[in-house]
């Protein structure tokens, strides 16, 4: 008698799980010719639908820019001022630590003063890269809207 129950009672179970997948397992052959799940045509699949409007496409007028030497310039610039200034945050990290240390382990003011003097020098420093890195930008992207 309770094998019966328990039979009964995981059937249960089992179709209670398997009603709501039952939307997701039906069948849609009815959508088999030019269908594709849309990600608002991000997806990469170029169908007969796909929109050539090439006027509205902002990242379609941009393109050849690699081969101008002054954009590849630019570039190079970003990149480097974008390092100097992840370089000055790894400097400014570890005066940080530095002085913590040092404060932990009792040293005399002299070593503090000198550690807050290289924070704040690591400071300015940083302060000068990143607008050097924000000037940067606005040239790269001067450049690249002048065409």
């Amino acid at each position: 008698m309770t094998n019966k129950k328990s039979i009964f009672i995981r059937g249960l179970l089992v179709g209670a799980l398997l009603l709501p997948a039952a939307s997701a397992l039906a069948d849609n052959t009815k959508y088999e010719g030019d269908h594709r799940w849309s990600n608002d045509g991000k997806d990469g699949h170029h169908g007969r639908r796909e929109n050539h409007n090439y006027r509205r496409n902002v990242h379609h007028d941009n393109r050849g820019h690699h081969n101008k030497p002054e954009i590849r310039q630019d570039f190079k610039d970003v990149h480097n001022a974008r390092n100097e200034v992840k370089q000055d945050r790894k400097e400014l990290r570890g005066d940080y630590q530095e002085l913590r240390k040092d404060r932990r382990n009792g040293a005399s003011r002299e070593e503090i003063r000198s550690d807050l003097k290289e924070i704040n020098k690591d400071r300015t420093e940083l302060r000068h890269d990143q607008g050097t890195l924000q000037s940067a930008r606005g040239e790269l992207k001067a450049d690249l809207h002048k065409r």
